[in-house]
């Protein structure tokens, strides 16, 4: 019997927010419960208060644009200000979407490595 190693590729999945499309390659999703806790007269420990935060989708790939490899910084500024996209992403939707932050490293490559942050406090549903 033969021992065989499966090597799988990751493909650059495109996203879109907005009119700019990136190819990300890496993704994180991040959710928090805030809690507030308060203590009883005999010293043990309540919740106070509890509340959930927005989930926040940090995206990372690269631009391939040799013509105009910075466009991406006038794009996303635009962006910023906008409110409410949808996003697609493996099969997810994401809706109400905001962007939070945003970065760009051009190191001469060929290439534009960018990150972005994603703001919602909407539940991701399944695309159909």
């Amino acid at each position: 019997m033969s021992d065989v190693t499966v090597i799988s590729r990751n493909k650059a999945v495109p996203v879109t927010v907005g009119d700019v499309a990136v190819y990300c390659h890496s993704f994180r999703a991040s959710a928090v419960k805030a809690v507030s806790e308060e203590t009883t007269v005999n010293g043990s420990s309540v919740f106070a208060s509890t509340g959930i935060r927005a989930l926040r989708l940090t995206f990372s790939g690269r631009i391939y644009d040799e013509s105009a490899p910075l466009k991406f910084l006038a794009d996303m500024g635009i962006e910023m200000s906008g409110t409410g996209y949808t996003v697609t992403y493996k099969g997810l939707v994401f809706t109400g979407c905001i962007v939070q932050k945003y970065e760009a490293e051009d190191s001469g490559k060929g290439w534009t490595d960018v990150s972005f942050i994603l703001v919602t406090q909407n539940i991701a549903e399944e695309a159909e």
